[in-house]
Order: C-alpha cells, then sequence, then structure tokens
C-alpha cells in the first residue's frame, strides 16, 4: 500500500461534508515504513483541515505499518482476539 493508492480515496472521505467522521478498517500484517508514516500524515493533516474525527477498526491484524496507520485515529476499537503492534 502506498499514499498514491488510497489518496483518492482518503480525500473522497474527507471530502463527504455530511459524515461527522471517517472510518478506517485496518487489517495489514504491515509494509513500508514510509510510506505507512506518509498515509499517517495524510489523515491527521485531513482531519485537521476538515474537523473531522477519525475512527479506527483493527479486523484481524494491525502490526508494524498498519498499526502506524491506526495510531493517525483519534480512536482505536480492537477485537481481543486482534493483533495490534
Amino acid at each position: 500500500m502506498s499514499l498514491e493508492s488510497v489518496a483518492s480515496v482518503l480525500d473522497k472521505a474527507f471530502g463527504d461534508d455530511a459524515a461527522p467522521a471517517v472510518a478506517l478498517v485496518i487489517n495489514s500484517p504491515g509494509g513500508s515504513a514510509a510510506q505507512s508514516h506518509l498515509i499517517h500524515a495524510r489523515i491527521r493533516a485531513l482531519a485537521a483541515e476538515t474537523d473531522k474525527a477519525v475512527l479506527a477498526f483493527v479486523e484481524d491484524v494491525a502490526a508494524s505499518g498498519g498499526y502506524m496507520i491506526a495510531c493517525a485515529a483519534d480512536e482505536i476499537h480492537a477485537d481481543a482476539a486482534s493483533i495490534v503492534g
């Protein structure tokens, strides 16, 4: 996953004026540290620009880069059996 591959989806989600928050559904064992950081930074910038809350929902796993992206959220929700970290 890269910022380029998710930028348009993020822009669309944060551009929905009717939505008070943006939900991130994360199921990722990791990936590029640099790309994860770029995605994290873009999420935080869009949240600040639009004054929207960001909620992360972890499915099976949010590890490494997936965890970094989850940390861009204001809240992280995970099942007790999810692997997070």
